[in-house]
């Protein structure tokens, strides 16, 4: 019973090592409710009970490990939030994980204990040594698991890799079937001198699985900051551009001052006061850029939105803008930079591929209420763009160098706690961000 009762305690420890990865990446746990946290310790005390008690009896049971899959599949779903089939691969990917882990234990065990390993661990055994063999694995996982949460992974970012780790799921559970014939074979068949070439094989494949994930991972990672190095740089040059135009303006106004103080002087001579203020408004139309508006009351969002706007109209497109000073602006520079940026450059470029005597139009609109940051871009479009996954899929031909700006939106969204919602209708398109 002593056994048994520690063998369901590292069960237990199992399952909400599992759940303590899922709250550390893909689960809101600062906004779980009564209900979720029922379902979530409902679901560590119940599947870790019931798959201690089956190893109890067996080493690896393949129906247990379906039944306990499929159990805290269910679970996490119930659990309200985004990010459904990321969570399911998690799950999946995590069991399958820790029992090939199990296996290589066993396979190391086995060459030590040889034909003893049958009756010491893997049938009725109920010994010291399964709970040593399955703690020690525990152990390792908890190690990695622990790096993985204190790196704090944003929940987009993930979710651009959830296809890769789709594939390396699938890789694992075909690795699973294949090992669990393998060590079944050699206890029932006596082929334990087998266990050093099956466990090497094992933790090979393992870590060559693993290791083309990581570098797949680092090289789709380098890509995204070299977009944002690309972007930054562009953001740069166009500011330093109307740096200047700017001192050139200043130049000329500096060149014809004194010319400008004699005519000035010569209508105060002759009392022509309204001469004076016709000649001074002149004076700020060629030289002033008297549109220029503080809109958010951050220098660097007004700025983006003054720049783009300045470009917008240039390219013929009617550019509004409704905002209320924000007292407290959320977004550091780089993401406001990135944020503002990425969603006026979309609506722009939209514009620019519309005919050349259509109406072309874009709005803006930043509203703050209460503890509520709403902002709402709007453009017209030649035609509504195709959907895939919910976001809009990029109609320019490299596709390896676009496509980028929603993600890093949705990026710095994840960042801020924020959502957005993509709305098409009659010749427009709709982007709402809520943070």
């Amino acid at each position: 019973m002593v056994i048994k009762a520690l063998l369901m305690g590292i069960s237990l420890f199992e399952v909400g090592m599992l759940y303590w990865l899922l709250c550390g990446t893909v689960l809101e746990k600062q906004y779980f409710c009564k209900r979720e946290w029922v379902i979530l310790c409902a679901n560590i005390v119940g599947t870790g009970i019931d798959v201690g008690g089956n190893r109890s009896l067996i080493f690896f049971s393949q129906f247990a490990f379906i039944v306990c899959v499929a159990v805290t599949c269910i679970c996490v779903l119930l659990i309200s939030g985004q990010y459904k089939f990321l969570r399911i691969i998690t799950v999946i990917l995590y069991y399958a994980l820790v029992a090939l882990l199990d296996f290589f234990a066993a396979f190391v065990s086995m060459i030590v204990l040889r034909h003893e390993f049958k009756n010491v661990v893997y049938l009725y055994a109920n010994s010291i040594m399964e709970c040593i063999l399955f703690f020690c694995v525990r152990l390792i996982v908890a190690c990695c698991v622990y790096q993985i949460v204190r790196l704090k992974f944003e929940k987009a970012y993930i979710r651009e890799f959830q296809n890769l780790l789709l594939a390396i799921t699938i890789i694992m559970c075909f690795m699973l079937k294949y090992y669990q014939i393998a060590i079944v074979n050699m206890m029932f068949e006596g082929r334990e001198q087998e266990a050093g070439t099956t466990g090497l094989s094992l933790i090979g494949v393992l870590l060559i699985t693993l290791f083309t994930g990581i570098v797949f991972l680092k090289n789709k990672t380098l890509e995204k900051e070299k977009e944002l190095l690309i972007m930054r740089d562009t953001m740069v040059t166009q500011k330093y551009t109307e740096l200047e135009k700017a001192m050139e303006k200043n130049r000329q106004l500096s060149h014809d001052l004194k010319n400008h103080i004699l005519v000035l002087k010569h209508f105060k001579m002759e009392e022509n006061y309204e001469g004076i203020d016709k000649y001074i408004e002149e004076i700020e139309q060629n030289f002033f850029d008297t549109k220029r508006g503080v809109w958010t009351g951050n220098q660097i969002a007004d700025m983006l939105l003054e720049q783009k706007r300045t470009l917008a109209e240039q390219e013929g497109i009617t550019f509004t803008i409704q905002a209320v000073p924000i007292a407290e602006w959320l977004f550091d520079d780089s993401d406001t930079c990135s944020l503002l940026g990425n969603l006026l450059d979309n609506a722009i470029e939209a514009c620019m591929r519309m005919d050349e005597n259509a109406n072309k139009w874009i709005s803006v609109k930043i509203e703050n209420q209460k503890q509520l940051l709403f902002i709402k871009t709007e453009n017209s479009v030649k035609e509504a763009p195709v959907m895939e996954k919910g976001r809009p899929v990029s109609v320019k031909g490299d596709k390896m160098r676009h496509g980028y700006g929603l993600k890093n939106v949705e990026r710095i969204l994840n960042k801020y706690d924020g959502t957005i919602a993509y709305l098409s209708r009659d010749k427009a398109f709709q982007i709402k961000l809520l943070i």
